[in-house]
């Protein structure tokens, strides 16, 4: 009788069990936190990396890089370190491998012979062949595909391109992970628009192919520039040079949401920032230009204003800012002259506001671009 009345309470307790780790699963919404690591900071990355594994469930080192001849270059040196010892100790903690494959054509031939390759049937799938003999070989767990200013033409061709190589990666049991562009609504572009400029407007990302074929689509929702026309009118503060304004960033998720599942969108979020020369001629607001002088890390930022005894402020856009003058060129040569500088970067502040962003909307995690050893220490705390 004993043994009868134990051996139902230990079957109840086991169905039990599983049904609340079955709505457990049902209900648990994973969210991804990826990085993407340089060649060209490889060590760097790696060594800042290293101790931080267990805050990260993607690696993406960066990048195989796309020839003009369709062939995989591995600038990357996958295969020696740090790579080795970095993605040993990744999985280990069961950290995904995605490396990118980067395709950025400079120039209208380049694009020409990118679109060449996409559109011939033969190249196609001997391109898609090789990405996933690339992909077996090295036991990753994926490719991230980032191919980038491509010609509006290319657009059919590049969809049939991933729904090819979606499908021969899944046989395998891989994962294609597809980079892309960050699109914001026409209305928001151009301060005016018409039927004329609708008309116009091309994409060679079909947002409803890649989010049915990829498994996840990192959009790069940084380098915003001139995209935003109406933030860029309206914003009130008189300096206004973001990477990636928080309300810009709403948009970008907002109009990618209605052709790709929000669970499929990971949020590409900067590191970085940008130095300007402040060019002004008059008094006229408007009349202020700023010319780039060169790209900007949280580490040379902060250096660069501890030793001006400089407190840079949070901005509108939810990033950072300092500006300042200086007789002084970047050989130390005098310029005879004063000019005034803008630097405008990205800190773990701005990091978490779109962690929480990503987060509000459900979407499937964040990536962040990049981490070389001049990123701000503190992001780590914000993905953990």
């Amino acid at each position: 009788m004993y043994n009868k009345t134990m051996k139902r309470i230990l079957v109840i307790i086991f169905i039990f069990a599983s049904l609340t780790e079955g709505v457990f699963a049902l209900t648990k919404n994973p969210f991804d936190t990826a990085i993407w690591i340089p060649y060209w900071r490889k060590t760097e990355g790696a060594s800042s990396t290293l101790p931080n594994l267990d805050k990260v469930t993607q690696i993406s080192p960066f990048a195989y890089e796309l020839q003009t001849d369709g062939s995989i270059n591995n600038v990357l040196k996958i295969d020696e370190e740090p790579w080795t010892t970095l993605i040993t100790e990744a999985k280990k903690k069961g950290v995904k491998i995605y490396p990118s494959i980067l395709s950025y054509p400079h120039n209208e031939k380049e694009k020409n012979i990118q679109y060449l390759l996409l559109a011939q049937r033969k190249s196609r799938n001997a391109h898609i062949k090789e990405i996933v003999e690339l992909v077996n070989k090295n036991k990753f767990d994926g490719i991230d595909i980032d191919y980038e200013a491509k010609l509006a033409e290319t657009g059919p061709y590049f969809s049939d391109f991933l729904t090819g190589l979606s499908r021969d990666l899944h046989k395998t049991g891989k994962k294609l992970i597809c980079t892309i562009e960050a699109r914001t609504p026409p209305e928001s572009r151009y301060a005016t628009t018409s039927k004329k400029i609708l008309s116009r407007v091309e994409y060679s990302n079909d947002y409803k192919v890649i989010g049915k074929v990829c498994d996840q689509v990192r959009i790069m929702a940084y380098d915003q520039a001139g995209d935003d026309a109406l933030l860029e009118n309206n914003n009130s503060d008189i300096i206004y040079k973001p990477v990636a304004d928080i309300e810009w960033i709403k948009k970008v998720i907002t109009f990618a949401m209605w052709d790709i599942p929000a669970k499929k969108i990971i949020l590409g979020v900067p590191t970085y920032g940008y130095k300007y020369e402040i060019i002004q001629k008059t008094n006229i607001v408007s009349d202020i230009k700023y010319s780039r002088v060169g790209s900007m890390n949280w580490n040379y930022a902060d250096d660069l204003a501890r030793s001006l005894n400089i407190t840079p402020m949070r901005n509108g856009a939810g990033e950072v800012n300092f500006v300042y003058a200086t007789s002084t060129g970047v050989n130390g040569e005098q310029l005879g002259g004063m000019k005034k500088y803008l630097v405008w970067y990205s800190d773990a502040g701005a990091i978490a506001d779109k962690i929480r962003i990503a987060k509000l909307y459900k979407l499937g995690g964040v990536a962040i671009f990049k981490i070389d050893g001049g990123q701000d220490p503190k992001i780590w705390n914000m993905l953990r």
